[in-house]
């Protein structure tokens, strides 16, 4: 009888064993001697939470209520650092409480000044697994320009709030992340990321971007709320063999003095496989930018189901050629290439709203008068297989007579503001809409393109085209424009059911005139000479680097 008690004992126990072992270990930072009392540096003190929670096999690594303030933490496998209800995580305004032990930074010399002066982090993992950041509390970096702790008078550095180098599985969940010094988060050839619900506010940090990617695959990003200083969501490549690959991003709401979401510029790897859908862009320098840079692939990229307001340039593909990573070869990199890009189901107001950014020529808040799409490449190179579908654009309008004669608008190579601005043209666009340059594949259908004040300009031109298809696209104009899209060197156009309704008759294709014509020819007669000028200093550069290297 006795026997029979203990087994069912036993049994009727187990579950409740087996329930207590599977709960989640929890190593509360104040058991090794943390202070909420927002001065004490509690470095060690959390580094010896992680580290027991590590060792112990993995757990929950928690900060409760309170301020604390700490220096760089190591995030370890199978962890989880919680930031509790109304908990503050807070950096050190002290840079000397930041470790300089962190993978180093693949950035050229012209982003030398970050290389250097970024390495720190607030949170850093490194070669780990199953690691964690979740909330509800906040981590601040205190790294805002209001809080003027980051950069200080004698040390340039500023470090970046999240760095996670070589990890897989990682999840970040329903935190507060806060004035970072530099980048909020970067996560550097690291595979499936999760990232869900978390709050960035990084408005007034200096490149204050959210979300960094750079060689990362299998990423998701949902229900995220970021309102940054500079690119929200920015996949980039610095390391020809790490590709950013397999991106789904949904239900985000980005506002940004920059761009919502910017695929490059640095881009010496490939970039394949993104999605973006049901997202709100507000109050953003430019909504949607795809920049291949440094000679890497860019393909199937979709985006859908997206609202923007007060967005200055909604929509930006571009292929040029800068060097940005230290692994390229050459001085001028080659021509990327990017294709099939797909625009659907997009709403936008264009315009600027609040502090956008930096100011323009006209003194107001949009930092850029180009306030235009633009698909455009190099001489002698193409993006391919561009869509836009069932898209409303609402522009202001207002363009000139001198401005709708720019055919001649300068090329990519010729912008000798490019690097300092991200200002990718001289002077504005000869299109209302759409700038379209070196394309091959471009269709739009269903898209409705209304100018809200007069302007001489047809809607879409450019240069270099072929096989353009405008079906179902509907412009609508206050007064009399050109036409619907006035487009030289275009081969290959096929044009149903479209119209531009305003108080007169208009015509949807528009030839230039000879004049126009006479000038884009001469451009690129100089395009070409640059371009061999150009060119030659990139092989001088290259022969005195392989000779300094050749010389060690």
């Amino acid at each position: 009888m006795k026997l029979t008690l203990t087994l069912l004992t036993s049994f009727l126990l187990s579950p409740l064993a087996a329930l207590h072992a599977a709960e989640p270990k929890v190593f509360d930072i104040t058991a090794y001697g943390a202070k909420s009392d927002g001065t004490t540096i509690n470095t060690s003190a959390i580094q010896q939470a992680i580290d027991a929670c590590h060792a112990a096999g993995g757990g929950t690594v928690l900060v409760p209520s309170g301020v604390f303030v700490s220096g760089s933490l190591l995030l370890k496998s199978h962890v989880t650092l919680k930031v509790g209800k109304d908990a503050i995580l807070r950096g050190s305004p002290n840079i000397a409480d930041y470790t300089v032990e962190t993978a180093p930074l693949h950035w050229s010399a012209f982003w030398k000044f970050a290389a250097s002066n970024w390495k720190q982090c607030l949170i850093y993992a490194e070669n780990a697994h199953e690691i964690g950041i979740e909330g509800p509390g906040t981590i601040d970096g205190q790294g805002g320009t209001e809080r003027k702790v980051f950069p200080n008078a004698n040390d340039p550095r500023r470090p970046m709030l999240v760095r996670i180098v070589g990890c897989r599985k990682v999840t970040v969940r329903e935190v507060k992340l806060l004035d970072p010094a530099s980048f909020t988060t970067f996560f550097v050839r690291s595979e499936d990321i999760h990232i869900e619900r978390v709050t960035i506010r990084s408005r007034k940090s200096p490149n204050g971007d959210g979300l960094n990617f750079d060689g990362c695959r299998r990423v998701r990003i949902k229900d995220c709320d970021l309102d940054t200083g500079d690119d929200g969501i920015a996949p980039k490549t610095f390391h020809p063999d790490w590709p950013n690959e397999d991106f789904e991003i949904s239900g985000c709401r980005i506002t940004s003095r920059w761009h919502a979401i910017r695929v490059g510029a640095e881009s010496i790897g490939a970039i394949r496989r993104m999605s973006m859908r049901d997202c709100v862009f507000t109050q953003c320098q430019g909504g949607i930018k795809i920049e291949s840079t440094e000679g890497a692939q860019f393909e199937d990229l979709s985006f859908s189901g997206i609202e923007m307001k007060q967005v200055c340039q909604p929509f930006m593909v571009l292929a040029s050629r800068f060097a940005f990573s230290a692994h390229g070869k050459s001085a001028r990199p080659p021509v990327g290439r990017i294709r099939n890009v797909r625009f659907n189901d997009i709403r936008v107001v264009v315009g600027a709203g609040g502090d956008v950014g930096y100011k323009g020529k006209s003194g107001l808040e949009d930092p850029f008068e180009r306030l235009c799409s633009a698909v455009v490449s190099l001489p002698g190179t193409h993006i391919e297989n561009v869509s836009f579908t069932n898209i409303d654009l609402t522009f202001p309008g207002g363009g000139t007579a001198e401005q709708a004669s720019r055919l001649d608008v300068g090329e990519l190579l010729e912008s000798s503001n490019y690097i300092k601005w991200a200002t990718p043209f001289d002077g504005e666009l000869p299109a209302s809409a759409l700038y379209l340059r070196h394309v091959k594949g471009v269709r739009l259908e269903k898209v409705r393109l209304t100018v809200e004040k007069p302007d001489a300009r047809a809607f879409i031109a450019g240069d270099d085209i072929e096989g353009l298809t405008l079906q179902g696209v509907v412009a609508r104009a206050p007064a009399p424009v050109p036409g619907l899209a006035k487009l030289a060197d275009a081969r290959d156009v096929t044009e149903k059911d479209c119209r531009v309704e305003c108080s007169a008759t208009l015509p949807v294709l528009v030839a230039p005139t000879a004049d126009e014509l006479r000038r884009l020819a001469e451009l690129r007669t100089r395009s070409a000479a640059l371009d061999g000028e150009i060119q030659q200093k990139a092989d001088q550069a290259d022969a005195a680097a392989k000779k300094a290297a050749e010389s060690k």
